[in-house]
């Protein structure tokens, strides 16, 4: 288990040289600007060195290609602006509380963790059939394709699930530049995948309040508790800057089909209810988003570059406000075809992807007429069986891949020790 008294202590020691406001290193002509990043009348801060990976670009995404140009402040500095506001503002609406103090949240997260594990004991097999019935009524899945396994505990597998910490320098003989720089886009684009999967999966973590009368009926404590606990989650995101040595709430794999066996098998463990729903809408995104892998040799090369263990902070913080911006673009009435626009999407070429992205995230009106043209798409072909549909033109695509590299160890976190920084900039060299 982390020790969260050292993380507390080493994250305020680095506040406080720093005077918990910007970090001594940024250049003041280069400051952020606090009426975007800060509303007025917010008086918590995110942690100086987020700030400062902010402002300089040194996000798990980079200077992405995807993003749209910003004026005196960058798009990364609007969208995070916006998310951290929204985080302080449920950390206070569930604490009751009208300022937040980040001591009491990094001390008391792990007390709220453990008393949902102890208010869940006598209900696991309900709350692990409702997490499975909620995966399975929000992307359409039937039993026939999909196996889903859900199990809540304490004790957390992480077998078979640690992928690398760091970016792997894999060589790769390309053919000319332009297939060189192909590659790079490529990189870029799974990195934008892998954030866009936390996002969905990490603002998930908030659909118990969608059964709250099921919660009620097994202790009418666990709604509240869980609306404390993913709260408290969510913001201790933004005032550690290092989350790599924390305890694993949960984890997911997923098994692509194989001649054994014709279905996709996603398992699921977690401490809590919320983290598990959290861990299932992952696998489920991994699946969905699985068409926009590469094939072949380029394929491994673009996991070994875009995959590890260290992006994944920085996209559980950026990856909602993302995912925020793609959901905002579609119309109420066709909001539940969200899944099947992202697949659509991440299936395009990565040049026709990063161009139709770059509109979205920007609010566009052409942005808008993407989004309408694929729900108009998406409508005409819509079955009974479209999720199974879905399924299956995956199945068929990741055939051709299974002999080049293994799905399966995309998927899930791990612990490890690390005090070596990414360098963003070489990332995508």
């Amino acid at each position: 288990m982390a020790d969260y008294k050292k993380i507390v202590e080493e994250a305020f020691r680095k506040a406080n040289e720093s005077k918990g406001i910007i970090p001594t290193s940024v250049n003041p002509k280069n400051k952020l600007n606090e009426n975007i990043l800060y509303p007025e009348g917010l008086t918590e801060r995110m942690h100086p060195k987020l700030e400062d990976d902010l402002l300089n670009k040194k996000t798990s995404l980079g200077k992405h290609p995807i993003f749209p140009d910003g004026d005196e402040n960058s798009f990364e500095e609007k969208i995070m602006g916006k998310r951290f506001h929204d985080v302080v503002n449920r950390y206070k609406s569930a604490h009751g509380v009208d300022n937040i103090n980040p001591n009491d949240v990094m001390m008391t997260l792990m007390p709220l963790v453990n008393k949902g594990m102890e208010l869940e004991k006598s209900h696991k097999k309900e709350l692990e059939d409702l997490a499975i019935k909620m995966i399975r009524d929000e992307f359409d899945i039937g039993e026939d394709v999909v196996d889903i396994d859900a199990k809540l505990t304490p004790y957390i597998d992480l077998e078979g699930t640690k992928i690398n910490p760091s970016p792997i320098s894999n060589y790769m003989d390309f053919k000319n530049h332009d297939e060189m720089v192909n590659a790079t886009d490529e990189v870029y684009k799974r990195r934008f995948v892998n954030a866009m999967i936390q996002g969905a999966a990490k603002k998930s973590t908030h659909m118990f309040h969608m059964v709250n009368d099921e919660l009620a009926e097994l202790d009418p404590k666990l709604s509240n508790l869980y609306s404390k606990m993913m709260s408290s989650a969510d913001f201790m995101y933004y005032i550690v800057p290092k989350m790599e040595n924390g305890i694993n709430g949960g984890v997911v794999r997923v098994e692509f089909p194989t001649k054994n066996n014709p279905k996709i098998i996603i398992k699921a463990q977690a401490m809590v209810f919320p983290v598990l729903i959290h861990e299932l809408v992952k696998g489920v995104m991994e699946v969905l988003s699985a068409r926009g892998l590469p094939k072949q040799k380029l394929g491994k090369y673009v996991i070994d570059k875009a995959d590890f263990l260290s992006a994944e902070p920085w996209d559980m913080r950026i990856g909602p406000a993302l995912w925020t911006k793609f959901v905002e673009m579609i119309e109420p009435d066709d909001f539940k075809l969200k899944h099947h626009i992202w697949n659509e999407l991440v299936a395009l070429p990565v040049k026709e992807f990063n161009k139709k992205m770059k509109e979205i995230m920007a609010g566009t009106k052409e942005g808008k007429k993407i989004i309408t043209d694929i729900v108009d798409d998406v409508k005409n072909e819509i079955k009974n069986d479209d999720f199974d549909e879905t399924i299956n033109n995956i199945d068929a695509e990741m055939n051709d891949n299974t002999d080049t590299y293994d799905l399966e160890e995309l998927m899930g976190t791990d612990n490890f020790d690390s005090d070596d920084e990414i360098n963003y900039d070489e990332l995508f060299e």
